[in-house]
């Protein structure tokens, strides 16, 4: 077996266009499609909008002349702005070169001189680097704007590329003094894009730092596809259990990770891939018990594991592992992917005879291959070499050597073995051990130095390997750990910075060479003894969870040892906060850890007695602010009619909001309509776009193409509900007050555990301001969205009651003493409008129901309070029993269906609606709504008292749950939760809603919870947050 092929690797047909032609078609077959979207900040970019941004940072580029595949550096954070600069630089026909900025002016430095970039285009964070001899463009896609016609960008067209064309310039391994740069061709990529099938509209999980070769899969494989990138930043990436969350809500289906990210995840989250179709790691060798994990718990689709160097573009084999070959602990590498030739040569560059078990080096050919190292020649002729006799007509074939030693498999596929030289793979980049010597004795007060490549032991499955280097100070020269530590930082990437341990000589064998293997031995044997203390205070305790995380000896952690200093990772810190909340029950924040670095801080922070910070007395404050809209009065003359021919512009607040997108999206499609002004947190007018297309996406809410001409009618304008003049400028807050019909005022800060006081900024001045607006100008109607809760609990202190729908609320404050600061806030904002409605002025109020989801499509809101726990309690097989606890359910579009019908009337102003089942014996009890659960799918469901309930909660508790614990815990009446005091839930009218909503084609008003209702918003829940498994149990109707 001198050749591994297979079938697709023959004579790929591979695009002959350059890649910025992919990405334009893409563009053309789906301009609405989202191209980008972020995990967690809000930010959305459609193909359309994408191609705006490129090109006006395109026309900013060509201010100066670029030469064909001039490098132009790109220093930014992964994310949108890294996007958008690669797919500017290979639009004017340069050479991508990003750089990590987590490494030091001065390795950037080392870079930007080596490659002599004609620009360096940065964002706003590393703007002010101190780094010389290139031009800086500054890229931030809130100020890249289509509208703007600066430079022509509209007019911008791309220069010709082909697939020799050079895309990429990779920096590897720096180690040795100067980093050698891998240039990449267009076809290497179109090759993985070949192998890889990504579909149109495939969500595409983007992870990987964009100086590592793997990150064109996300980016440039998926654009050229026409699929979503779905960015998760590097605060969700520190959290194994926050990843996965927002992994399964992001509903990925293609992602690519590297080995050391999926084995923290693994070990730590076994099911967090189950939602991923299409999962490859690659990066470092296999993990097969961290394989073995996922593949027992919740498995993805497909999980391939991938190899290949960046000298041969991405990946060259691949293998789709199965739990039979984790279970035997040996993964195999695979075969070829399309367009690659893999050959085992001998140390002659000749063939190896191709017998099972025979060990050669891995040569690989092809179209993949990297042209060299860039302005190395020398490198270059080393590592890529002319084998005689291999190409079809017998000629020589250009081949790179990996270095890498395989050996054959069964079915022509190939085992990894290790490396030929002291080169290895750590954190998926390639370093040189002999490199990170001799910059430690060249920098540092050390004489000499052993640097290796430690695998934690077993007992800490979940670790990556790392580096440690045994040191002999030069304690004469003011050698000390901490000044190694730090220099190393200066000199050094942060991939390749070992670990330090000093060593007073190091051990020889009898070849007189250091004996690493004993070193080795040393270090496993100093770990062994650490292992056998018994901690007791919270220091100890602490500090053995370090030694166990960082893999540290006994000797090597004091007090004020700082975790970063001591090698501690963002990857290490997950496992971290885990071990924490497994020894001591607390969930320590990533902000925590980074704010109490050392030991001593952080055991103190961990000591500390956090349910003593008391929310303070709220009565007084809550009853002063009712009357805080005294001062204004209403505006003489009629109220418009905000439907009528001659209007039509309306003002939204909330938009992003599960029920504020529903609205925007019904308001943009009715022909009265003219303008639909969206009051949006965000830095500009696309960063409130980008969120509110976002919203769109999250909760199910599509625009077809014909309906893309509507989003014209949106305007955005970024601001705040708590500033003044809602944080607008004077301007334009006077010309909303002048030219806006009505208001819908949706928007609110919701929280299950801030306080009153944090709740109101947005919910009290913030409503406040919304009454200032609509007393502004000329005259103009308030529909609010409120909330049931604004009366409070006032059951359990009154006694079963009915409540009309325009019940006055200061009977009913008491109540709320006991109740979520967010309740207290709906109570103050009320209390506002309502002495505004007896002054004259024109507001309604609507309280909806607990709103679940779409009646057709059954998206809802996943994270609010009843998707967190109808989901959390199926994953538990558990739920609470609480008596007498009714809850009123309708669906979202039925709601606004009936929102919107009551405000066309200007009659109906002055009142207040309940919008929820019209028919009071359709409420549907808590207890009950678990029985009807069950009868949805093959949930194994319990209820328990509410006390054993929680009680087994610190050791099944969700991840989703955690935001609601204070809620769920904290006694705040005699013996009952916050929770709890809502026994008795009053009954609340519908005469107003009845009334104004009779003349309407839907009388009846919103549909009332059934099976048939429930088991669509519970797959609607599941694909949202990539529950395959609890789909799986979903029930067909009539079974």
């Amino acid at each position: 077996m001198p050749v591994i092929q297979r079938a697709d690797r023959l004579d790929p047909v591979l695009p002959s266009c350059g890649m910025i032609s992919l990405f334009l078609h893409q563009v053309e077959e789906s301009p609405s499609q989202l191209a980008y979207v972020d995990a967690t900040e809000d930010v959305a970019v459609t193909y359309s909008g994408l191609l705006a941004k490129v090109k006006f940072l395109a026309s900013t580029l060509r201010k100066r002349e670029i030469p064909f595949e001039s490098p132009i550096a790109i220093l930014t954070a992964k994310g949108i702005n890294q996007i958008i600069a690669q797919l500017a630089v290979v639009f004017v026909g340069g050479t991508c070169v990003p750089l990590d900025p987590s490494i030091s002016d001065d390795q950037i430095q080392v870079r930007l001189d080596d490659a002599q970039p004609v620009y360096l285009i940065s964002d706003v964070e590393n703007q002010h680097r101190q780094l010389g001899g290139v031009p800086k463009v500054t890229v931030s896609h809130e100020n890249l704007s289509s509208f703007s016609s600066t430079g022509g960008a509209e007019d911008c067209i791309p220069t010709p590329t082909y697939p020799e064309t050079r895309s990429h310039i990779f920096y590897t391994s720096g180690t040795t003094g100067k980093p050698k740069g891998v240039q990449v061709l267009a076809r290497g990529l179109y090759r993985v894009k070949r192998w890889a099938k990504i579909r149109p509209h495939d969500l595409v999980g983007h992870v990987t730092n964009p100086t590592f070769d793997i990150s064109t899969l996300d980016i440039w494989v998926g654009l050229m596809s026409g699929a979503t990138i779905v960015n998760f930043n590097k605060n969700i990436l520190s959290s194994p259990f926050t990843f996965s969350e927002a992994l399964k809500r992001s509903r990925v289906s293609w992602m690519v990770i590297t080995t050391g990210l999926f084995n923290i995840v693994a070990f730590a989250c076994p099911d967090a891939f189950s939602s991923v179709e299409i999962l490859v790691t690659g990066g470092e060798a296999a993990n097969s018990m961290a394989m073995k994990l996922v593949l027992e718990n919740g498995p993805p689709g497909k999980l391939i594991n991938a190899y290949g160097p960046t000298e041969c573009a991405v990946w060259c084999t691949y293998h789709e592992v199965t739990l039979e070959e984790a279970t035997s602990g040996c993964i195999s590498i695979g075969g070829p992917i399309v367009g690659t030739d893999l050959y085992v040569l001998n140390d002659d560059l000749q063939l190896v005879d191709g017998k099972l078990e025979t060990i050669g080096e891995l040569c690989v050919g092809g179209p993949g291959l990297s042209p060299g190292y860039f302005k190395r020649p020398d490198l270059t002729k080393k590592a890529f070499v002319n084998v005689t006799g291999l190409a079809k007509d017998g000629g020589p074939k250009r081949l790179y050597r990996t270095g890498d030693l395989v050996r054959y498999k069964e079915r022509g596929l190939l085992e990894y073995i290790g490396r030929k030289d002291n080169q290895i793979k750590i954190h998926g980049f390639r370093v040189e051990l002999e490199g990170i010597e001799a910059t430690i004795i060249k920098h540092c007060a050390v004489s000499t130095t052993a640097v290796l490549k430690i695998h934690p032991p077993q007992s800490e499955p979940g670790q990556s390997a790392f580096l440690l280097a045994y040191i002999v100070l030069k304690p004469e020269e003011g050698g000390n750990l901490q000044a190694v530590s730090d220099k190393l930082k200066e000199v050094l990437p942060w991939y390749s910075i070992p670990r330090l341990q000093i060593i007073d000589q190091l051990p020889l064998n009898t070849s007189a060479k250091v004996d690493r293997k004993k070193l080795v031995e040393l270090y496993y044997s100093s770990l062994e003894m650490s292992s056998e203390t018994n901690p007791k205070s919270n220091l100890e305790r602490l500090r053995s969870i370090w030694l166990q995380t960082l893999s540290q000896p006994p000797s090597t952690i004091k007090p004020h040892d700082n975790y970063f200093s001591l090698g501690g990772t963002s990857l290490q810190s997950a496992t971290l906060i885990l071990k924490i909340r497994k020894e001591f029950g607390i969930a320590l924040t990533t902000n925590a850890l980074y704010q109490h670095q050392t030991l001593s801080a952080m055991a103190e922070y961990i000591g500390r007695d956090h349910s003593t910070e008391k929310v303070f007395d709220t009565k007084e404050c809550m009853q002063k602010d009712a009357f805080l809209s005294e001062g204004l009065e209403p505006l003489s003359g009629p109220i418009p009619d905000w439907r009528s021919e001659a209007e039509g512009n309306v003002f939204v607040t909330g938009a992003t909001g599960f029920l504020g997108a529903y609205l925007v999206h019904a308001l943009i499609q009715m022909p009265e309509t003219k303008k639909v002004q969206c009051l949006v947190r965000a830095k500009s007018i696309d960063h409130g776009m980008s969120r509110l297309l976002a919203a769109f996406a999250k909760y199910g809410i599509s625009i077809a193409k014909h309906e893309e001409p509507l989003l014209s009618k949106i305007v955005i304008l970024p601001g705040d509900l708590a500033d003044p003049n809602l944080g607008l400028d004077q301007a334009t807050f006077e010309d909303i007050s002048n030219s806006c019909a009505t208001i819908f005022h949706f928007g609110a800060l919701v929280n299950y555990v801030q306080p009153y006081n944090v709740h109101r900024p947005a919910n009290i001045i913030g409503t406040l301001n919304i009454i200032s607006l609509a007393v502004t100008g000329r005259p103009k109607s308030i529909h609010y969205s409120s909330s049931f809760v604004a009366h409070g609990p006032t059951g359990l202190f009154k006694g079963p009651l009915t409540l009309s729908e325009d019940e006055p609320l200061e009977p009913h404050l008491e109540g709320l003493m006991y109740d979520l600061g967010y309740s207290q806030s709906q109570w103050g904002a009320e209390q506002l409008l309502w002495n505004s409605i007896k002054k004259g002025i024109p507001i309604s109020i609507y309280r909806p129901g607990f709103i679940l989801g779409h009646s057709e499509s059954g998206y809802g809101n996943p994270d609010d309070f009843m998707g967190r726990l109808i989901i959390s309690c199926i994953k538990m097989g558990t739920y609470p029993l609480l008596p007498k606890q009714r809850k009123e359910f309708i669906p979202v579009d039925h709601c606004i269906r009936d929102i919107l019908h009551i405000s066309y009337s200007n009659s109906n102003l002055g009142r207040a609606y309940t919008i929820v089942p019209l028919d009071p014996s359709a409420s549907v009890e808590w207890n009950d709504t678990f029985e009807l659960l069950k009868q949805c799918g093959d949930f194994k469901l319990q209820g328990l008292p509410y006390m054993e309930w929680i009680n087994q909660l610190p050791e099944t508790v969700d991840e989703r749950l955690q935001p609601l614990m204070p809620m769920f815990t904290e006694k705040v009446y005699g013996d009952k939760t916050r929770w709890e005091v809502w026994e008795n839930m009053a009954i609340y009218q519908t005469n107003n809603t009845r009334a104004a909503i009779a003349d309407s084609q839907n009388p009846e008003g919103c549909s009332p919870l059934n099976e048939r209702v429930l088991r669509l918003y519970l797959q609607g829940w599941f694909e949202q947050t990539g529950n395959s498994q609890l789909m799986k149990c979903m029930a067909t109707p009539g079974n």
